[in-house]
């Protein structure tokens, strides 16, 4: 797409026009590529404002002309792009001017047609009955199946139907909405409604249209008023107006004559515009007699801006027991299932992941199938990437994709990034952060930091209903999330068109050339495509690929990767491969930003030639692990990547520095260090530093007095920006069932800019806790294996004044406790406690915030303490979620 080509070009281009680190661009040059960056700022402008396209006055631009001139625009951006960074990499040091003139000519003169264009297309939209023209047909109201008896989602059946045949004096017309993901159930789910005779019988006057991304205000008036129209309504003055071209005003004098004094129904079906409650309710009558609007929409947004107090209901995902009962009736209707069918038709169900649509999908091509053995099934059920599940994913890629083309520009390459993953991955949030970043499509505001532009991100495609969360943190912020499959396969195939990427599973996928041409970024989902030599040769062929993403199983052997042909690699993620030694063509990578990989040797000094790098990350296999409580240096070169904004090699330290001016003033996140990199040089280096995670290994020869390994927290102080800290001691020395504690630490030293804290394995006594009980800025607290030790915890008065997010886990404690009968921890919304077996006594006097408290595998006696029966209906009162469970029961 051209906005995420535009957004790759910026990003290219910023260093080079910023940079004072080194003249790469004399000054003749540094002009021209001035010039050309304005004309890149204002091309970007001019592509975000397709995203007004929603609004009723360019709803019906032409969006095949749009695309293909925004394709247009992609090419020639990534043209001027390729000619640039083979420009840097051939002359590492300066680019001369005349090898710049040229390309800009060409890049200037394509753009700029193409950018005049796309404005016209923008400002002279198609005819409102052109454009709608397909969707008219579409709008009519289907009558098929209405006898047939709904499958699933019977408790929101009934709770809605409840909503709307409620009745009370003088009620003023309700507007309900039904939101969800595309092939949900919302539309099936609004005509039993809209059906249901109790329904027919409440209300005198009902109508049910369907609007669409385009639709036509006129059309949708007459569509409201054909339905609802009774001759008795209208006089011939009015028939003759209905079939002819009549006005919009004419059309809402018959409706609302219609309308007026009769309880009315009017379904709204598959509404995008926020202004449709402003365009429609405003018109229909207010007979104060318990009229309803029902709207259904993909977008949250929408259905709470249309919607009544408390009236917006998000249409859930079908249960097990529901997929397979809507799957056996769509398959053998009142035919009863072959019993040896039952467990592979389950399976199959299950995989349909609790979309309706799928369901229906699958479905249909099972039963248009003449194979219904068991063998057959058992392979359908075995793999989603089987034929019966693409060609499903593929018969409702037209009912989908309107959720990805209307997303707004800025959310299409996250969107469509989330795909590169596999199948159904459960995607790490802060893997997110860190690729997004490198990939330049977070656009972030002077005070917004790569973890809460991501959030954001996230919650829009949330929002848009067509990216799910998989998995919470404990203070309720996304941990992992990923796509349904029907989404993951539309992205797979929109981004291999548009060649924003392309997934390569088989030998095959990398033997069609046609796919792999142009692509700016590859995903290897099977790294022994890397040592079968075909599959080798074309991966190295595809010179303008930006991102190598290795997303694959990991492989425990190592395999050759074609790093010396692709040079203008920003991005590597090679984790799942793993490398004996350190590549050395990875330092012919001069354009790298992102390296991730596996290695079993050291980083060499040459590192600090990626001038670039923003991102370093290393793992180290498991199979070969030496620890003696120190760990290796990294190269004191490192001091010189100023460009490094997340460390994270595991079992290594950062050296002290030697130099002066030695400094790392964008690093931001500092992982898996020892005590050995917690000195004062080191700290004072890294001034802007927001997250640092400290690992200390216990050995045989610590004894219990030694402090040195707690020398850690010394000078933390120093660090005024840090919010998140992580420190765990890897091997806690266990001696007679108990946790050996180290001697007190300076935990008052912490700084006030700290927001969360997770301590594991220490076996402080609990009254340390109190040193930071004042943390002015302290919101998430975990405690875990030991991290405080001792029967008791006595919380004190004004103690933790702002936590918010508490976590207990494997500790010896038996009473905790709080000093007086006043509340403590007043600001406190989530206790976890897990896997406290000693826990006798837990305090019930939480302020008024507490949203959950969930109890796993603690001592019954916890409870035993207390009225169970009254505090759990305390807490539920209050709306408090009260989890206990025992995984003995």
């Amino acid at each position: 797409m051209a906005y995420a080509a535009v957004l790759s070009l910026m990003q290219t281009m910023e260093p080079l026009l910023k940079s004072t680190r080194v003249s790469i661009v004399p000054e003749s040059s540094r002009e021209m590529l001035e010039f050309v960056y304005e004309q890149v700022l204002s091309l970007k402008e001019v592509l975000k404002t397709l995203n007004g396209s929603m609004s009723s006055s360019k709803s019906h631009i032409d969006r095949a002309n749009v695309n293909a001139l925004d394709g247009e625009i992609r090419d020639a951006v990534c043209e001027f792009e390729d000619a640039l960074e083979f420009h840097l990499c051939n002359r590492i040091l300066q680019i001369h001017p005349l090898d710049l003139k040229q390309d800009i000519d060409s890049f200037t003169q394509k753009a700029n047609e193409a950018k005049a264009a796309y404005i016209h297309e923008l400002n002279y939209p198609l005819p409102p009955e052109e454009s709608e023209e397909e969707e008219s047909e579409e709008s009519k109201e289907e009558v098929d199946d209405e006898n047939e008896p709904m499958v699933g989602l019977s408790d929101q059946f009934e709770k809605i139907k409840a909503k709307l045949m409620r009745i009370s004096e003088d009620d003023e017309v309700k507007t309900l909405s039904l939101a969800g993901m595309a092939g949900i159930g919302k539309t099936a789910l609004a005509k039993k409604l809209y059906r249901d005779p109790e329904i027919s019988d409440l209300f005198e006057r009902r109508a049910f249209v369907t609007l669409g991304p385009k639709f036509q205000f006129e059309r949708v008036l007459r569509d409201i008023t054909t339905q609802a129209i009774e001759r008795e309504d209208v006089d011939d003055e009015d028939l003759q107006t209905m079939e002819g071209e009549t006005s919009s005003d004419a059309l809402t004098r018959i409706m609302r004559k219609c309308l007026t004094g009769r309880r009315y129904l009017i379904v709204l079906d598959d509404v995008w515009n926020f202004k449709v409650n402003d365009q429609f309710v405003s018109l229909f009558p207010e007979n104060n007699n318990c009229s309803r609007v029902l709207f259904t929409t993909r977008l949250e947004e929408v259905a709470k801006y249309n919607s009544s107090w408390f009236s917006k209901h998000d249409v859930r995902f079908l249960n097990k027991k529901e997929s397979w009962d809507l799957l056996r009736q769509k398959v053998f209707d009142e035919t009863p299932c072959p019993h040896e069918l039952e467990e592979a038709g389950n399976k199959i169900a299950e995989n349909c992941e609790g979309i309706p649509l799928t369901i229906v999908t699958v479905a249909d091509i099972l039963s248009r199938s003449n194979d219904k053995t068991l063998e057959y099934w058992n392979m359908v059920a075995a793999n989603k990437q089987n034929s019966v599940f693409i060609d499903a994913y593929e018969q409702m890629f037209e009912v989908l994709y309107p959720s990805y083309e209307y997303l707004p520009q800025h959310l299409k390459p996250c969107f469509l990034y989330m795909a590169v993953f596999p199948q159904n991955y459960e995607i790490p949030f802060y893997k997110l952060v860190r690729l997004w970043n490198a990939e330049g499509f977070l656009e972030m505001g002077f005070l917004e930091t790569p973890e809460y532009a991501t959030w954001f991100t996230l919650d829009q495609l949330y929002m848009n209903n067509v990216a799910t969360v998989h998995e919470k943190s404990l203070n309720d912020i996304t941990k992992t999330c990923g796509l349904y499959s029907p989404f993951w396969h539309l992205c797979n195939k929109e981004a291999t068109k548009i060649k924003f990427f392309r997934g390569l599973n088989t030998l095959d996928h990398c033997l069609v050339q046609e796919d792999l041409k142009g692509q700016r970024r590859l995903c290897i989902r099977n790294n022994v495509l890397f040592g079968i030599k075909d599959a080798y040769d074309s991966i190295a062929s595809v010179s303008t690929v930006r991102s190598l993403l290795c997303t694959g199983p990991y492989h425990q052997y190592p395999v050759p990767v074609c790093l010396e042909y692709l040079r203008l690699l920003r991005i590597l993620d090679a984790l799942t491969i793993l490398f004996y030694e350190f590549p050395m063509q990875v330092t012919n990578l001069v354009r790298l930003r992102y390296l991730s990989l596996t290695l079993n040797g050291d980083i060499p000094d040459f590192i600090s030639k990626l001038w670039n790098l923003q991102y370093l990350i290393v793992h180290r296999c498991l199979s070969i692990v030496e620890s003696d409580g120190k760990s290796p240096y990294l190269p004191m070169e490192i001091w010189d990547m100023e460009e490094l904004k997340h460390l994270h090699v595991m079992g290594s330290d950062l050296p002290d520095p030697h130099c002066e001016d030695s400094l790392l003033p964008n690093l931001s996140t500092l992982l898996d260090v020892s005590p050995q990199s917690c000195t004062k040089d080191v700290f004072e280096r890294i001034p802007n530093l927001r997250k640092l995670g400290i690992r200390i290994e216990s050995t045989p020869d610590n004894n219990d007095d030694d402090d040195k390994p707690l020398c850690c927290f010394d000078h933390i102080s120093n660090l005024d920006n840090l919010e998140t800290l992580k420190c765990a001691t890897v091997n806690p020395r266990i001696m007679l069932s108990k946790v050996v504690a180290w001697p007190p630490t300076p935990l008052h030293c912490l700084p006030s800019s700290l927001v969360t804290l997770s301590l594991s394995g220490f076996g402080f006594a609990w009254k340390e806790l109190s040193k930071i009980s004042s943390l002015p800025n302290l919101r998430v607290l975990k405690l875990k294996r030991y991290a405080f030790r001792g029967p008791d915890w006595e919380v004190c008065d004004g103690e933790f004044p702002c936590l918010q997010y508490l976590l207990i886990e494997d500790t010896d404690l038996k009473n905790w406790t709080f000093r007086s009968r006043s509340y403590y921890l007043p600001r406190l919304e989530s206790l976890v406690v897990r896997h406290c077996y000693k826990l006798e006594d837990i305090p019930q006097k939480f302020g008024s915030h507490l949203k959950k408290i969930e109890l796993v595998d603690c001592n019954p006696l916890a409870l035993d303490c207390i009225d169970l029966e009254k505090t759990t209906s305390r807490y539920k009162g209050r709306g408090v979620d009260l989890s206990v469970r025992y995984s003995w029961d």
